[in-house]
């Protein structure tokens, strides 16, 4: 199946990726990709736009999705609010009510949100091909996705320079959720009022089966967003990783497996097991949200690594909630809680990837979660350097590309580097030499709390090459 291409004469149905217009977004939106599929089936022109000052009088209707609260709306959409041109838009997505604080606001937002396409107007005058039991409308579980809809951007990156490799999540992956639901109720999350986890679409229903002219899958790759798969029964999570497994196509849940599974349920050497059977792509990926789970998550750890040795395993790290201006001591707990989760995750051998709630920025000290992050998330890193290292390795690196010096040692401990502040070789004076910033936020970080000072300096040195221990998992049983 080839891209379609709208010619700029003709009237059709715009698509807005409203993150994808602000900030950049690393993946497609899946409810476009569906209204796309969907538009596909009934013959309907459409296309997605790609300019947040687009001309929309060629619109005849345009769907606006954005997933992230602090995404900007384009500009042709904030201009349209409040002339006849705003009854054109159909707007949703979880980024213009998730951080709503008001529960029964919150409820009901989300209920409006998660069946807004199935019981909107225009698209119930429309065919529905997919079977199931609506003969109109849109039916969002079955309904194939059209992954070429960013095919255009795609290649407009290209074009400016960009590696097409970049934008693989666009074009190598078949999308969708088998489950849907959680039952953690975690505050942060999108699915806090949830209790239950079900079925939803069958994998066929968003499996991709496209190939090229030697024969080679298009999207030989798969991407789950289930909120919690896992934690489903094992009357449905038995048979469909089965069924993933079978496809013998790398796959891979993108928000991450619950690793708290495998010790709170009594199947869970069996998903271990399973699992290490798989043709996993990239990372198995798990959470470790709460210091308050870290018994489950170490006796979790010992299951997964006796099944699992030598496969990569990265843990999200959410960090930064409910951080206010003043909040000097949640600041702290919340640095303190993030480091030792490092530190437990480090002794197991795997790897975290710090996941920032955007309270963070409301803290005066902010920029620390931005450098804890630029080393975490990297593994080159974060399994060879410990966070000190990170720290004084972007000034030594500076040091030596921008001031071109090459008589300094490229890594210092915190006592050689206090020994060269108290020599007045930093400074903003003549001849001295300018902090970096993640110099400069570790000493704003220790100087803000002098009375955790050694604690500090001990979790900044907390080094993987140094706590990783065998022994943890090699003897469980």
């Amino acid at each position: 199946m080839k891209a379609l291409r709208v010619p700029p004469m003709y009237r059709c149905i715009g698509l807005v990726d409203a993150d994808l217009l602000d900030n950049g977004s690393r993946h497609p939106n899946l409810a476009l990709l569906k209204i796309a599929g969907f538009l596909l089936d009934n013959g309907i022109m459409f296309e997605l736009i790609l300019d947040s000052q687009a001309d929309i009088s060629r619109y005849d209707r345009i769907y606006l999705s954005k997933v992230f609260t602090f995404t900007k709306n384009p500009e042709f959409y904030t201009k349209a609010i409040g002339t006849s041109e705003e009854a054109k838009f159909e707007v949703g997505g979880t980024g213009f009510y998730a951080t709503v604080k008001g529960i029964r606001e919150f409820s009901k937002l989300r209920e409006e949100d998660m069946n807004r396409l199935e019981q909107d107007e225009y698209l119930n005058s429309l065919d529905n091909h997919r079977c199931g039991l609506k003969q109109k409308g849109i039916d969002m579980a079955r309904q194939m996705p059209y992954y070429h809809l960013y095919d255009a951007f795609v290649e407009q990156q290209v074009k400016r320079g960009f590696k097409r490799e970049k934008y693989k999540d666009y074009q190598q992956y078949s999308i969708g959720f088998l489950t849907r639901g959680c039952k953690r109720h975690c505050a942060f999350c999108i699915n806090k009022k949830e209790n239950t986890i079900l079925p939803y679409s069958k994998l066929e229903w968003f499996l991709d089966n496209e190939r090229d002219e030697r024969g080679r899958l298009v999207r030989p790759y798969i991407y789950l967003w289930d909120d919690n798969f896992l934690a489903s029964s094992p009357a449905i999570w038995r048979p469909l990783l089965q069924q993933l497994i079978d496809t013998k196509r790398p796959f891979q849940f993108r928000q991450g497996l619950d690793e708290r599974m495998l010790a709170e349920s009594p199947n869970g050497r069996e998903m271990a097991e399973m699992l290490s059977h798989a043709r996993y792509h990239g990372d198995f990926i798990f959470a470790f949200d709460n210091w308050r789970d870290r018994e489950t998550i170490e006796i979790a750890l010992k299951i997964w690594k006796h099944y699992n040795p030598k496969k990569g395993t990265k843990f999200y790290l959410f960090c930064g909630f409910r951080l206010t201006e003043h909040s000097h001591e949640r600041f702290y707990n919340d640095i303190w809680e993030l480091f030792q989760r490092i530190r437990i995750l480090m002794s197991y051998g795997c790897v975290g990837y710090v996941m920032r709630h955007e309270d963070y920025h409301k803290y005066e000290i902010s920029n620390l979660y931005i450098q804890i992050a630029r080393w975490c998330n990297q593994q080159q890193f974060y399994k060879k350097m410990s966070f000190w290292e990170f720290a004084y390795r972007n000034q030594s690196y500076w040091e030596e590309h921008s001031l071109h010096v090459t008589d300094r040692p490229h890594l210092k401990t915190f006592e050689e580097f206090l020994q060269d502040l108290k020599n007045g070789y930093y400074g903003d004076g003549e001849g001295q030499v300018k902090m970096c910033l993640p110099l400069q936020s570790v000493m704003r970080t220790l100087e803000k709390f002098p009375q955790h000072r050694e604690e500090l300096l001990e979790m900044f040195n907390y080094k993987m090459s140094n706590l990783l221990n065998p022994k943890l998992w090699e003897s469980y049983k």
